[in-house]
């Protein structure tokens, strides 16, 4: 079973996500900030996390950025999620070492093929 870690400071969204997550069958922590995510990413090995763009306080790409310099958080997955749809947000995004870089709302089926595309095994060389 695979941990996801969830971070949004809308507490619907950490819900909702919650429940597509825990339906395939993984592990869901949650955090309202950045810096919870990483009190939560200092005691648990996560092995994928979905982030919301824009927090009250530091930035999901700022977070995103550190979390892919970190070493001890070697191979995490990111998801970025946000409300906005341009060619900045997308520049952004991919600039901050994101994995994915998905527009809100999400749905049950988009989030279900996330988890098997990040989360499954790599095929032996």
């Amino acid at each position: 079973m695979s941990t996801v870690l969830v971070v949004d400071d809308d507490p619907t969204v950490r819900q909702i996500l919650r429940e597509y997550i825990e339906h395939e069958g993984h592990r869901v922590l949650e955090a309202a900030d950045a810096s919870f995510a990483r009190r939560v990413l200092a005691k648990e090995s996560v092995d994928l996390i979905f982030l919301d763009v824009l927090m009250h306080g530091e930035s999901g790409t700022a977070l995103c950025h550190s979390i892919k310099d970190d070493p001890e958080c070697h191979g995490i997955k990111i998801v970025l999620l946000t409300g906005f749809d341009g060619e900045r947000a997308w520049q952004q995004g991919l600039r901050s070492g994101a994995d994915i870089f998905l527009v809100k709302p999400v749905n049950r089926q988009r989030i279900k093929v996330l988890l098997r595309e990040l989360l499954s095994p790599a095929d032996p060389a």
